[in-house]
């Protein structure tokens, strides 16, 4: 069963109620348009979805031959008119009389759980199987220091990604509660910790870096937070946790493996990914052939666990890819780091042709697939560009069909409703040819070199804005509009 919600009770209740019920979920990005919404549709070959009224639109221009029928959250018949599928409304199913519960599934630790959907870098989405196991060691690794019952985790990521069903998860275990706002508000962002009674989440990097450009207040420090997940590293994590009295901590986890490194910095200057969070995890710096580098030298990061099925046992419908990341026993994270002689970890960069921007990965191919899909492009090739936020911006560079023209803002505008918001390309250049090898091949790495130029188009500059979409708020009786989940 899928799901295609934003956070709100929904999600939550689907996610425990397709787990009752002895099914495996599939939470959808609500960003997913087109193409990506039609493979991870048909990757996952789900016969029910669970969806928000407001997107119930988009499946009418995909193949779904899999799908028989959406439940749909929200909205009245106008909005779902012309799916051809057989609708379910959740208030109906609210107003229900009580069923049974049902029989004792025949479930195990290794069964999968869930199945997430993460950026396939330099080929199509993937779906990662996570076992309950998996979940139950992201639990683990999000116990950090003393959060227990008496804490609240607030959810800012989706319940699409383990960012957000890993502190699901972390709270079940503790015995803690939890609290849904509806999305990341700058500017009632201190506000909805302190009416939530929050006191422990993950900040990503460009949410940090919005709230340190908010003014100063004498009671900055008085806000509730105790402690949080930094992630990415940057240089003003220190700012953030003196100016807003919250310890962070930092790590290297991803969907396919739960938590292998763990730190904690206090006072928010995070030096590195920290050490082995438990004996059970078995880590390897490697070269390509897999041969264990020096100390202090950068390799890829490879990893295994002594418990069976922790780490993600494959890719959902994709077997080679499975065998090539499990490749000689060891789950290659494509990651590069460097291990210090006191075991400690320094992440160095990707080894994977991807992109990360606003705490999602990008996969280059997806950008490219469609921006070619335009009449005019010949060819195109994705690359990552620095943010002065955080992560990375997406530059994308195009070569024209022969005797074609056409403008950067007209190419923007074909992309848009074709990807999700993070996808869109913010820069834009036109080149004669791409740089290719002797067999083809573009050269990414003379023009993630090139880098942004004084012929780039700049989409923000140019007055383009692409935003994450935004429900309307679902009426429930009897529920805060906050979405706040009491223990």
């Amino acid at each position: 069963m899928a799901s295609w919600l934003p956070n709100g009770p929904e999600a939550l209740l689907s996610l425990f109620g397709v787990n009752l019920a002895g099914a495996i979920q599939v939470p959808l990005n609500t960003a997913y348009r087109g193409g990506l919404l039609e493979h991870a549709l048909s990757l996952s070959q789900a016969k029910v979805l669970i969806v928000h009224f407001e997107l119930v639109r988009h499946l009418e221009h995909i193949d779904h031959p899999h799908l028989r029928s959406v439940v749909v959250v929200g909205g009245d018949a106008a909005h779902v008119a012309g799916a051809n599928l057989d609708q379910v409304s959740w208030a109906d199913l609210e107003g229900a009389s009580s069923t049974e519960l049902p029989a004792e599934c025949d479930r195990h630790p290794w069964d999968d759980m869930v199945v997430i959907f993460t950026s396939g870098t330099t080929g199509p989405s993937k779906g990662v199987r996570c076992s309950y196991l998996h979940h139950a060691s992201y639990a683990e690794w999000f116990s950090v220091g003393d959060l227990g019952a008496q804490d609240r985790a607030l959810i800012l990521l989706p319940l699409f990604h383990v960012g957000g069903t890993g502190w699901v998860f972390a709270a079940l275990t503790w015995g803690a509660s939890l609290a849904l706002p509806h999305r990341f508000e700058t500017r009632r962002f201190w506000d909805d910790v302190a009416t939530l009674g929050a006191t422990t989440c993950t900040m990503v990097g460009a949410m940090a870096s919005f709230l340190l450009q908010e003014p100063e207040r004498p009671d900055d420090t008085h806000n509730g937070l105790r402690i949080a997940l930094a992630t990415p590293w940057m240089s003003t994590w220190p700012d953030f946790a003196r100016r807003f009295g919250v310890r962070l901590w930092a790590g290297f986890g991803m969907s396919e493996v739960p938590g292998p490194l763990r730190a904690d910095f206090p006072d928010g200057d995070i030096t590195g990914l920290g050490r082995e969070t438990s004996p059970e995890w078995n880590l390897r710096v490697v070269d390509v052939f897999d041969q264990e580098v020096p100390d202090g030298h950068p390799g890829e990061l490879i990893v295994r666990h002594r418990r069976p099925w922790t780490i993600t046992h494959g890719y959902l419908g994709m077997p080679a890819a499975t065998a090539h990341v499990w490749r000689n026993g060891w789950f290659h994270t494509g990651d590069i780091v460097v291990r210090r002689p006191d075991r400690t970890y320094v992440y160095v960069d990707r080894a994977k042709d991807s992109i990360r921007r606003r705490g999602e990965n990008i996969s280059s191919l997806e950008v490219e697939q469609e921006v070619r899909a335009h009449p005019a492009v010949g060819d195109a090739a994705a690359v990552a560009v620095p943010s002065e936020r955080s992560d990375d911006e997406v530059l994308v560079f195009v070569e024209l069909n022969n005797g074609e023209q056409l403008s950067a803002a007209d190419l923007i505008n074909f992309v848009i409703p074709r990807m999700p918001h993070y996808m869109v390309p913010r820069y834009v250049e036109f080149v004669d040819e791409l740089p290719r090898t002797p067999t083809g091949k573009l050269r990414k790495v003379e023009l993630r070199a090139q880098g942004i130029g004084p012929d780039t188009w700049d989409r923000e500059e140019a007055g383009i804005t692409v935003k994450a979409p935004r429900f309307s708020t679902i009426a429930r009786a009897g529920t805060a509009a906050t979405g706040q989940v009491p223990s």
